[in-house]
Formats: C-alpha cells, sequence, structure tokens
C-alpha cells in the first residue's frame, strides 16, 4: 500500500484492536474498528507520508476518552475519514493541536466542510447568552472558538477558503467571542464593584483583527477604552466602590484575563496591548478624552499608522462610536507629508535592526507583507486631511481606495493587492503546516499544499490538486515570490522613499 514500515503499522493496528487504548477498548469501537480497517488503511496510504499521517492519527485516537462515534461517523461516512486522514498528512501543527485539543475534531465530525465560515461566530453570541453563570460562559467561549478556529483553518487548508475569506472567518470569530463575553465580565465585575453611572467600556482591535485579516495563530492587539459622565466620582450599587480610573483598568484586566487564561479547551487569544497609548508603560484602559489627547500631543507615526487599522469590536453602540470618531480625528487632523519620510526611516531602521529570519520570513523580508501595509498606511495618513474616503482597515481596501482617489496608480495598487493576497496565503498555509521554518526546502506535503493554494493566485488555475510531490516547482514558485516582493519594493521606494542601505 505505499506504507515505509509496514511491521510497525501493523503492530500500531494490532494494539488498537487489542483495546491498548481507551477509545478503542469497548466491543462496539472495536468491531467498528474492523469494519473500517481497509478503507482506514487507503485513507491514509493516500496520503505523501502515509506513516507518519498515521502515526498523527494514533496520537489523536490515544487521546480521546472514546472512540465509538467518531468510528461510526468514518463507517458511514469514508469521504470525511478521508479528510481527516489528508488534514494530518499534510499539517503537522494541525495535527499537534488536534491532538491536544480533541474537541476541535467535533466541527469535522458534525459533517463541516468550510461551506460555512461564519457559523461557530454566527452560534457563539446566542450560546453565551443563555449561560447560567461566568465560568459556564467562559467554557462555552473557548469551546466554541477551538471548535471554530480548527474549522477555518481546515477548510483553508483543503482550499475551501481563499486568503480573504480565512482572515475574515477568522476576525468575526474573534469579534463575537469578545463580543458576547464582555458583557458577562462586566456583569461579575459589577457584582463586586457596582457600576459607575452612565460609565461603559468597549474594546478596539488594530492589527490583523482590526484589518479583518487574522491569520492562524494571530494574536489580537487590543485597546481598551471607557468613557463616564465627568461628575462620576465612584462606582455605587456593589459591596466596594471604586473611582472611575480604577473601576476601568480593573475592569480591563478581568475582560484581558478572560480573552488569555487557559482551560480545559485551552485559551480563546493571545492578546497584544502594547499598541495602547504609551505602550506597556500605559494603563490597561485608557479613557476617551486620554486616548484623543495622547494622539492629538504625544502619539509618534507609527502609532497613527497603527491607528489606521483600528475597528471597536464590542462595546455599547454609542461608545463604539464616539470611538470611531476619535479615531478618525486623531487620522485626520495628524495627516500629511511628514507621515511618509517617517514610514521610510522606520522601515529602514527595521531592516538594520531586525534580521529576516530565514528564506520564508514573509513579513519582514525585503518587499514581504509590512512594505505593503507601509504603504497603504502611509499613504493613508498622507491624504486622509484631504480624501478621508481612503481610510479603511483592511489593506487590500485602504489600496482600493488609494487608486480610486488616484492617489496610487491603479496596476500600482493592482500588484500590492496580488502581492499581499500571496504573502497571507502564503504565510497563512505555513503556519498551518509547519510553524516557523527556517530551511529553504519545504517538506513534500507542504510544497504542494502551497503549490495548490497559490496556484490561482498565479495565473495557474489549472494545477491538479492531486498532483504527486514530484510535481512541485519550489524553485519556480521562489522565483515567483522573488520577482513579487521587487515589485513591492519598487512601488514602496517610487511612492514613499529610497531605503538607503536597506536591503534586509
Amino acid at each position: 500500500m505505499g506504507y515505509a514500515q509496514p511491521a510497525q503499522v501493523a503492530g500500531m493496528v494490532r494494539g488498537w484492536h487489542h483495546g491498548r487504548l481507551r477509545a478503542t477498548r469497548s466491543e462496539r469501537a472495536r468491531e467498528l474498528l474492523t469494519q473500517l480497517m481497509p478503507t482506514l488503511l487507503a485513507a491514509f496510504a493516500a496520503q505523501r507520508e502515509p506513516d507518519a499521517a498515521l502515526a498523527r492519527f494514533d496520537t489523536v485516537l490515544s487521546r480521546m476518552a472514546a472512540g465509538v462515534q467518531m468510528l461510526s461517523l468514518f463507517h458511514r461516512n469514508p469521504a470525511l475519514l478521508r479528510r481527516v486522514a489528508g488534514i494530518l498528512g499534510a499539517a503537522p501543527a494541525l495535527a499537534n493541536h488536534l491532538a491536544n485539543n480533541p474537541a476541535s475534531l467535533d466541527g469535522l465530525l458534525a459533517g463541516g466542510g468550510g461551506d460555512d465560515p461564519g457559523a461557530a461566530a454566527a452560534v457563539l453570541p446566542a450560546l453565551l447568552k443563555q449561560a447560567r453563570h461566568f465560568e459556564e460562559a467562559l467554557d462555552g467561549a473557548r469551546r466554541m472558538v477551538t471548535e471554530g478556529k480548527f474549522e477555518i483553518d481546515a477548510a483553508a487548508l483543503e482550499g475551501v477558503l481563499d486568503a480573504d475569506a480565512a482572515g475574515a472567518a477568522r476576525s468575526a470569530l474573534a469579534d463575537a467571542a469578545i463580543g458576547a463575553l464582555l458583557p458577562h465580565v462586566a456583569r461579575e465585575f459589577a457584582a463586586r464593584f457596582g457600576k459607575v453611572r452612565g460609565g461603559a467600556l468597549a474594546v478596539v482591535a488594530l492589527g490583523k483583527l482590526g484589518g479583518q485579516e487574522m491569520l492562524p495563530g494571530s494574536d489580537l492587539d487590543l485597546v481598551l477604552i471607557y468613557d463616564h459622565p465627568e461628575d462620576a466620582e465612584e462606582s455605587r450599587g456593589g459591596p466596594r466602590s471604586l473611582p472611575p480610573s480604577v473601576y476601568f483598568s480593573r475592569l480591563a484586566q478581568q475582560v484581558i484575563g478572560a480573552i488569555t487564561a487557559p482551560g480545559a479547551e485551552g485559551k480563546l487569544y493571545e492578546a497584544d496591548m502594547r499598541l495602547r497609548p504609551s505602550g506597556n508603560k500605559g494603563p490597561v484602559a485608557t479613557s476617551l478624552s486620554a486616548f484623543t489627547r495622547y494622539h492629538a500631543e504625544s502619539a509618534w507615526t507609527w502609532e497613527r499608522m497603527a491607528l489606521t487599522r483600528a475597528r471597536c469590536v464590542a462595546g455599547p453602540p454609542a461608545l463604539r462610536r464616539r470611538i470611531g470618531q476619535a479615531v478618525r480625528g486623531a487620522i485626520i487632523a495628524h495627516a500629511g507629508e511628514t507621515a511618509i519620510a517617517d514610514a521610510v526611516a522606520m522601515r529602514a531602521r527595521m531592516l538594520r535592526d531586525l534580521p529576516v529570519d530565514g528564506p520564508w520570513d514573509i513579513k519582514a523580508m525585503p518587499g514581504g507583507m509590512v512594505e505593503v501595509e507601509f504603504i497603504a498606511q502611509a499613504l493613508q495618513l498622507a491624504h486622509a486631511a484631504r480624501q478621508p474616503k481612503v481610510l479603511a482597515p483592511t489593506t487590500r481596501l485602504a489600496l482600493a481606495n488609494l487608486a480610486r482617489a488616484r492617489l496610487l496608480p491603479a496596476a500600482e495598487a493592482e500588484t500590492l493587492i496580488a502581492a499581499d493576497r500571496l504573502w497571507r496565503t502564503t504565510l497563512g498555509l505555513l503556519r498551518l503546516t509547519l510553524g516557523r521554518w527556517r530551511q529553504e526546502a519545504l517538506p513534500a506535503p507542504t510544497a504542494a499544499a502551497l503549490l495548490r493554494a497559490t496556484a490561482p493566485l498565479l495565473g495557474q488555475a489549472g494545477v491538479d490538486a492531486g498532483a504527486d510531490a514530484g510535481a512541485v516547482d519550489l524553485p519556480a514558485f521562489r522565483q515567483q515570490m522573488r520577482i513579487q516582493a521587487e515589485q513591492v519594493r519598487d512601488i514602496f521606494e517610487r511612492r514613499l522613499g529610497q531605503l538607503a542601505g536597506g536591503t534586509g
């Protein structure tokens, strides 16, 4: 069948039949396993490295308390078994996640195929609304997010979702989780410290979440902003009272704790708070007036560039509107040509001080993702005062807006949008399959998956998804990457400025 070490595979299978694993100790599980074995072995034999794929399945099986449900579904639906085998064969990183989080398998076992990537995001608010207490809501959110992320990642790996759709789906899931949890956290906090009359807290996303372009494993760049009437001196209605600044600072810490604290289903997300006013030295939560004052008086250009991707994702509608106006006002009031010179200086410093981490460092490499984003952000800052319609938190939409405003030639905008999509597709697939990778050569399953994912972007729509590893022309793909990166660098220097000595 193509297994490299058939004796070891046979020994593994015998162990299943003898009940070595909890999942196969019941008589019914072993009956199903016997009926399923020819189909199962064939499904894994079809992978490029069948021994490794089957070993990953053994790891997943070993983490399960019972296997009857899964084996029954595989028996009734061989296509589902082939799908799981394909994921385990192509993506060790996903396989490890699946082994450590068996709940992630639920979306696949439910028959999902990525047809509705927004399903988890749509269901999550209603599920959490029914929770009887905070811990139940938090556990439900972790479970739904874990399942939702895995389902989106699996669909992206299989080519069901492209980078744009997958990024939007991951971002919608994060939006739903934050938005649904915030009232629970606030309610539990109010039971101890009451409420600040007329006060409220909102969550602002920046970075990939703000731009609705989340990649696998993206953390959340967050800023928490609150507002309250000037005459509100302390919280009321709880066993203890707190001044508003202390109240919202502690509430913000509770929100971040809910997002990042691990549980049985893992944690929701990693959060990065360094983009808040004054960075790590600033308070966890910032008042709206302090936020506005900081960006009027103290913010650096890179902070305002980051602000072009700001998007309020949770909080009362009225506060969200005021924050949106404050963000827009901060960008427009301080837009100007100095943004371009500052962006060039920052990029040159990054190239000098932050060396590229291997041949697949898509973000930092010359002409890579960072330079596309710098072009979009610097041009928005430079021209927003005169043409505020160019503003958009999503990079490709901002580039399209700049082209419509004739601030960027249409052909250059198309080149940058294409490069941005290629970079996100490539980086997303590498994260799903390998994680951090510093070697030029890629394992055959990853190289083949990368070719399938990027073929439509490179005008190769006819590539056979089942092509063998020998058909993968990795040097040709690397050459295409170099061409795209050179085009991005040319546009960067043409529109922003020369990067003297900044070759990376």
